[in-house]
C-alpha cells in the first residue's frame, strides 16, 4: 500500500508540472469552454445580453389618456435587469409581419376602451404575443412586461387594483433562465478537461512508450493511472472562475447557491470524466485525436443530456441511459440551486454521481492496464489489409 500511494503522489506531481511546463496544450482545457460559452451567448443568448430586446407596441386605444401614456412611459423606461425592452410603435398589420418573419420576438398590444376602463375600475386585457420559438426565451420576455406592470399598478392604480404582486417572489426569477443555462457550461468545462487532460497524459505514455519502462520499474500501473486522472480533477477547475465572472459581466446576475455543494459535485463528475478519459487515451493511444473526441462528447452531453436541445435528438436508447448517467443528475442539482438555491434532489444525485466516480477510480485504471497489453494500432491495419485484400506482411501469398 505504501508503495501505491508513493508511485500515486509521485505520478499526480509529474502530470500537473508537466501540463503547467506545456501551457500550450494546458490553453484547451480554458478556451474550449469559453469558445462554447461564446457561441451560446451569440447564439441563444444575445437576445438577452446587449442594448435589448426588440418589441412591437400597438396602441389601439382611440382616446389615449393619463393612464395609457403612463403605461407607454414606464415600458419604454430602462430595465436593469435582462432582458430589456426596446419598443418600436407599429400598427397591427406591421407587427404581425414582423413578428411572423421573426423580426420581432414580442407584441404588447394595448387594446382599444384600456383608457375608459382603468378611469371606470373595469377589468380590461393587455395582449402580450410572444415567440414561442425557445422555451426559456417565451419564459422570459414575458417578465419584463409582468415587472413593467407592477410598477404601473403601484405608480397609477395603488389603491384600486385586484392584482396583487409579490415582487420578492419574481426575484430570483427574473435574471434570464439563459443565463443559469449558460452557467452548465462549466458542466462541459470539467467534463471535457476531465476527458481530455486524463487520456492526453495516458497517450502520451504509448507515445512516448513509457509504459515498458514503468512495469519494468516495478511501479504500480493502477497508481500511475489513478494519479493522472486526479491531475486532471485539480486542472479541470481552472476555467470555471472565468466563466462565471464572464456571466456576470453579459448578465449582471450571479448563480445562487453554496459553493462546497457546487464543488462537491463536480468534483465527482469530473473524477468519473478523467476515469473515462484514461480509458479513451488506453484505446487511442495519440493525444491529437483525444482533443476532438473529449471535446465533441463533452459538447454532446451538455447539449442533450443538460437539455439545451431536446433528447429526442440522440434517440429512445439514450434518453433511456441518460436517467442512469452522472450528467442528467449533476444538471438537476446544479441548475435548481442556481435558479432558487434550493438542493431537494442533492442527496440522491450525489450519490449517484459518487457511485460513477468510486466505480471509475477502481475500474478505470484496471481497463487502461488491460488495454496496454493490446496493439489497437497493428489491429486497425490488419482489419484494413483484410477488407482490401491484401496479406499481411509475413504472410504467404496464395
Amino acid at each position: 500500500m505504501s508503495n501505491f500511494v508513493r508511485v500515486f503522489k509521485a505520478s499526480l506531481v509529474k502530470e500537473t508540472k508537466t501540463w503547467f511546463r506545456n501551457k500550450s496544450r494546458l490553453v484547451f482545457i480554458v478556451a474550449f469552454p469559453l469558445l462554447y460559452y461564446s457561441a451560446f451567448l451569440l447564439l441563444m443568448g444575445g437576445v438577452y445580453a446587449g442594448p435589448g430586446v426588440d418589441a412591437a407596441l400597438v396602441v389601439q386605444e382611440d382616446s389615449p389618456g393619463e393612464f395609457t401614456n403612463g403605461l407607454i412611459e414606464i415600458l419604454g423606461e430602462p430595465d436593469e435587469i435582462p432582458p430589456s425592452l426596446n419598443l418600436i410603435r407599429m400598427d397591427s398589420e406591421s407587427a404581425s409581419v414582423s413578428f411572423q418573419n421573426g423580426d420581432i420576438y414580442l407584441v404588447i398590444t394595448i387594446p382599444d376602451g384600456f383608457e375608459a376602463a382603468l378611469t371606470n375600475n373595469e377589468s380590461i386585457s393587455i395582449q402580450l404575443l410572444v415567440n414561442n420559438a425557445h422555451e426559456d426565451m417565451t419564459k422570459n420576455l414575458r417578465m419584463p412586461v409582468i415587472r413593467k406592470l407592477d410598477i404601473f399598478y403601484q405608480t397609477y392604480l395603488p389603491d384600486r387594483t385586484n392584482s396583487t404582486f409579490e415582487v420578492e417572489l419574481l426575484n430570483p426569477y427574473t435574471p434570464p433562465r439563459l443565463a443559469y443555462m449558460a452557467w452548465t457550461v462549466t458542466i462541459f468545462g470539467i467534463s471535457f478537461a476531465g476527458l481530455y487532460l486524463a487520456s492526453s497524459a495516458t497517450a502520451s505514455e504509448f507515445e512516448h512508450e513509457t509504459l515498458e519502462e514503468i512495469t519494468l520499474s516495478n511501479q504500480s500501473l493502477h497508481a500511475v493511472y489513478a494519479g493522472k486522472m486526479f491531475s486532471a480533477v485539480i486542472l479541470s477547475y481552472l476555467s470555471i472562475p472565468v466563466v462565471f465572472l464572464l456571466g456576470l459581466a453579459a448578465y449582471r446576475v450571479w448563480p445562487m447557491g453554496n459553493l462546497l455543494v457546487y464543488i462537491a459535485m463536480t468534483l465527482l463528475l469530473s473524477t468519473f470524466c478523467s476515469g473515462i478519459g484514461v480509458i479513451l487515451g488506453a484505446i487511442f493511444r495519440n493525444s491529437v485525436y483525444v482533443v476532438p473526441v473529449a471535446a465533441l462528447g463533452a459538447l454532446f452531453y451538455w447539449l442533450t443530456g443538460g437539455g439545451i436541445a431536446p433528447l429526442e435528438m440522440a434517440g429512445i436508447g439514450f434518453v433511456t441511459a441518460n436517467e442512469y448517467l452522472p450528467f442528467s443528475n449533476a444538471y438537476r442539482t446544479l441548475i435548481e440551486m442556481f435558479i432558487q438555491g434550493t438542493y431537494s434532489t442533492l442527496v440522491i444525485d450525489l450519490s449517484i454521481v459518487g457511485v460513477f466516480a468510486v466505480a471509475s477510480v477502481l475500474i478505470s485504471p484496471i481497463i487502461a492496464d488491460r488495454l496496454s497489453e493490446v496493439d489497437f494500432g497493428k489491429r486497425l491495419e490488419q482489419f484494413r489489409r483484410r477488407r482490401r485484400g491484401h496479406p499481411l506482411m509475413g504472410e504467404p501469398m496464395a
